[in-house]
């Protein structure tokens, strides 16, 4: 396959060839980085250049290049071979589909003890072993399809017919009951006939049987084309009926209702007229007879001729039914061998293969530079076993950017692939899938923090993890499919569930106390608020559950939810920028660490990081025993950029606070203008009574609170981010400059690599001419990007908060508003001792709780 930077190994499910798996051994290890790889090219006869594709691709190790992507498929040497495999492909589709229509379960191929080490099948039997038998079987059924569709026509034909007769006749007899006497025997079944000589003839009848939305449509035009000179009878008919129109080459039709009409005219003229305007409602017209003896004939034979057909088409159905019977068995054989050699010729197409050239035929590859011993030693291996020389390898060193080859577990392939949909890591990049195995579970968990409901959950993953080989070789639908993929990431999503819920103690919204009592309480039960003789002696793991009771449950826990999802989500943002730093490292890309790593850290840090501090310092300080006043975090952020300068009124530590003028003055604060304006005597900065003096009787104690060191600290971090932005913005550019303005210098490894997946035919990348202008834009756009995404990505994180509340709250209303429905259903409902009375209200409680279960 074509190599590229956007490629990432995710083949960890079984039962296919190309089950990089099985045959790789891949680890939890390998997540950290994409394997390192090497071009290798691999020259043999052109004879055996099929024998080696299938050696390569069983080993599935090597990532073959397109050495003939300026030719068309068309003209490429074995577009024949890939043709054969479509069409082959499209003859078993077919008969596969029959087989699924038929209910016929094709058997697993191959079995458990047909596989060998590597997972796959020991033996293949060969293409050309089985097409001439595919084909003609193709040939088989198509006649067997076409001779069951004009079965179909005709038994459906009859059933009109037996209606036509039935119906028509039912006509005939309302009309005896309608003038009260029976007709003679021979005059029973005619419409009308000649009173007298002078009559030119009889009334004609036309009958059929049209579709039951064409009914009205049809008498309104036959009334008008006759000028109202016609009698138009209808019935619909019960049994529903074949659409002849609907049926397709596979004898598949629509089964519709239909009406039974009879026209009577008198001119024969308009009843050529009302045969054409029914044909062209798609009416399908049957003859009347015209006597009981013809009556009684083709009824009979209308009989006959539906139980001939009924029997013809049974046996048409029993005969393909035995057909597909027997070919069952090989279906799934004969898909994997069509598969196999229609990507055998999809790379042989990728090779130099030319016979009139050169009797050589050579590929190209990427190969885990770790694998490629094992490369080398099964081809020449294998050749020589044959008694063929050996294919020639050699490595290729390229400029080119090696594809990302990330092998996977069955574990760790749903977690890649949440990763893959925002973007494939490049070559050598430090890979986001080895963290997203845990972080991802992990703020599920807080979203979802419920025990109940993550117990529930990781159930369900569980399940699906002990069905892992039933569902890995059934044939799933897409949704199941999907749920069936993300098995393991339902399994950590239901566990980190459980953990959060377990330290919300709450389960299925009911507060749990399986750790103690709350310590809110005294001995006697009573809830005791905090002051300085009854401290608060910490619950030991998670929430006290006396908050779920609390009137103001919902301010704690948006506080506690907020600033968790902060806290997260700035501890996950900073991995990432050390992240960064590791790839820097990998690319030896020295003036992006000094200049790119080292200002984004000092910018979010200095801001974001220095917000998760205040965090904790003020869930850490004991404001009550302290009696200070916890500040607010969102306030102390707000002051922190709009006024630095300004004391801070309300700290959050270093606090220096004063209750007396005088001694503020002479410790030579009163440049600090919270000082000033409360002691604007003692200070000279006005003419206001100090507020700061020694306690009287009856007036309060007024107490002044600031922080020199906490506004030292955040002046320094606002100028540090400030700063880091420039040196974020310009260096790296100009280093550019500089470096492209010295004479090219040789590169070493992948210390270079580009972004760009351009390719020549030779093995060097293409080399771009570069642009300051360029370098300045590309470094601008990752600045803004940085410092807003910062911003925006850290108030994202916030939906961690929103949707825990979200979560809780539906959980709870669920359980008032339906489970404590039926817990009060005694008294809503007015039910007494009785047994009736309790026999209902066990039932209206498993009602309530089997619904507040599945919501």
């Amino acid at each position: 396959q074509k190599a590229s930077t956007g490629r990432t190994a995710n083949r960890s499910e079984s039962g296919g060839w190309c089950d990089l798996g099985r045959s790789f051994g891949s680890t939890m290890g390998d997540l950290w980085r994409s394997k390192k790889m090497t071009l290798i090219k691999v020259s043999f006869h052109s004879d055996t250049a099929r024998d080696i594709i299938e050696t390569l691709g069983t080993l599935d190790l090597v990532e073959l290049r397109d050495l003939r992507s300026g030719i068309s498929f068309y003209n490429r040497s074995f577009v024949d071979g890939v043709r054969k495999c479509e069409d082959l492909t499209r003859i078993i589709d077919d008969v596969g589909d029959e087989l699924s229509n038929l209910d016929i379960k094709a058997p697993e191929w191959p079995a458990e003890d047909e596989l060998g080490a590597n997972g796959l099948p020991k033996t293949v039997p060969t293409l050309e072993s089985f097409e001439p038998f595919v084909r003609e079987l193709d040939s088989e059924l198509d006649l067997a399809k076409d001779q069951l569709k004009a079965l179909k026509i005709y038994h459906n034909t009859c059933k009109e017919a037996l209606h036509v007769l039935n119906l028509g006749h039912d006509v005939y007899k309302q009309a005896s009951a309608r003038i009260g006497k029976s007709l003679p025997a021979e005059l029973e079944l005619v419409p009308l006939a000649g009173a007298s000589s002078k009559d030119t003839g009889s009334m004609h009848v036309v009958c059929g049987i049209v579709n039951n939305e064409s009914v009205q449509s049809l008498e309104r035009v036959i009334w008008r084309a006759t000028r109202c000179n016609a009698v138009f009878y209808s019935k619909p008919i019960d049994e529903v009926l074949l659409d002849a129109d609907s049926l397709d080459k596979k004898g598949k039709g629509e089964y519709v209702h239909k009406t039974f009409f009879m026209v009577f005219l008198v001119a024969k003229n308009s009843a050529d007229k009302v045969k054409k305007i029914s044909s062209y409602f798609g009416a399908e017209l049957y003859p009347f007879p015209q006597g009981t003896a013809e009556y009684t004939e083709k009824l009979e034979g209308a009989k006959s001729q539906l139980e001939d057909a009924h029997l013809a088409l049974e046996v048409q159905q029993d005969q393909i039914f035995g057909v597909l019977t027997k070919v069952a068995s090989e279906y799934n054989k004969w898909s994997y061998v069509v598969a196999r050699e229609k990507m055998i010729y999809d790379a042989l197409n990728k090779s130099d293969y030319d016979i009139k050239r050169s009797n050589v035929t050579s590929i190209e590859g990427w190969c885990p530079t770790e694998s490629l011993p094992l490369v080398q030693s099964v081809l020449t291996d294998t050749e020589v076993a044959k008694g063929r020389t050996a294919p020639i390898i050699n490595v290729i060193h390229s400029s080119l950017t090696p594809p990302t080859f990330i092998p996977v577990t069955p574990f760790s392939s749903g977690f890649q692939a949440l990763v893959n949909t925002y973007g494939t890591p490049r070559y050598r990049e430090a890979n986001p899938g080895a963290f997203c195995c845990i972080m991802f579970p992990y703020l599920f968990g807080i979203m979802f923090g419920d025990f109940g409901h993550g117990f529930l959950l990781a159930g369900l993953g569980y399940y699906l993890i002990s069905k892992e080989k039933e569902f890995s070789k059934a044939k799933l639908s897409d949704m199941f499919e999907m749920i069936y993929g993300g098995r393991y990431i339902l399994l950590l999503n239901g566990i980190f569930g459980a953990y959060v819920g377990l330290m919300y103690n709450e389960a299925f919204a009911f507060p749990m106390a399986i750790f103690g009592g709350s310590h809110w309480t005294n001995e006697h039960g009573h809830v005791q608020l905090l002051d300085r003789e009854h401290g608060y002696d910490p619950y030991k793991v998670g929430v006290d559950p006396i908050w779920h009771h609390a009137g103001n449950k919902i301010t704690f826990f948006n506080s506690l939810k907020m600033k968790i999802s902060i806290v997260v989500g700035v501890i996950q943002m900073t991995v990432g920028i050390c992240l960064s730093l590791l790839n820097h490292f990998e690319y030896r890309d020295w003036k992006k660490v000094w200049f790119q790593f080292v200002p984004e850290i000092i910018f979010f840090e200095g801001i974001f990081g220095y917000l998760v501090f205040t965090i904790f310092y003020k869930w850490a300080f004991d404001w009550v025993a302290e009696e200070k006043i916890a500040p607010s975090l969102l306030n102390l952020l707000i002051m922190m950029f709009m006024s630095p300068t300004a004391p801070i009124d309300e700290p959050l530590y270093g606090h220096q606070c004063y209750e007396d003028c005088s001694v503020a003055v002479s410790d030579g604060y009163c440049s600090i203008s919270t000082i000033a304006n409360a002691c604007q005597i003692s200070c000279g900065t006005g003419d206001h009574v100090d507020t700061l003096q020694s306690p009287a009787d009856g007036v309060p104690q007024v107490r002044v609170c600031f922080s020199e060191l906490q506004s030292q600290i955040q002046m320094v971090l606002l100028i540090a981010a400030f700063v880091a932005v420039p040196f974020l913005l310009l260096p790296i550019p100009f280093i550019e400059m500089y470096q492209h303005a010295k004479p090219a210098a040789g590169k070493d490894g992948h210390a270079k690599l580009e972004d760009d997946e351009d390719e020549d035919d030779g093995h060097g990348g293409e080399e771009h001419e570069f642009s300051v202008g360029d370098a300045f834009i590309h470094q601008g756009i990752h600045t803004i990007e940085f410092v807003l995404g910062s911003i925006s990505n850290t108030a994202s994180y916030l939906r961690l908060w929103a949707l825990s509340l979200a979560h809780s709250q539906l959980a709870e209303l669920f359980k008032d508003m339906v489970l404590g429905l039926g817990l009060s259903a005694r008294s809503e409902l007015g039910l007494g001792d009785g047994p009736t009375d309790i026999v209902i209200h066990v039932f209206v409680l498993w009602f309530t709780f089997a619904t507040w279960l599945i919501m």
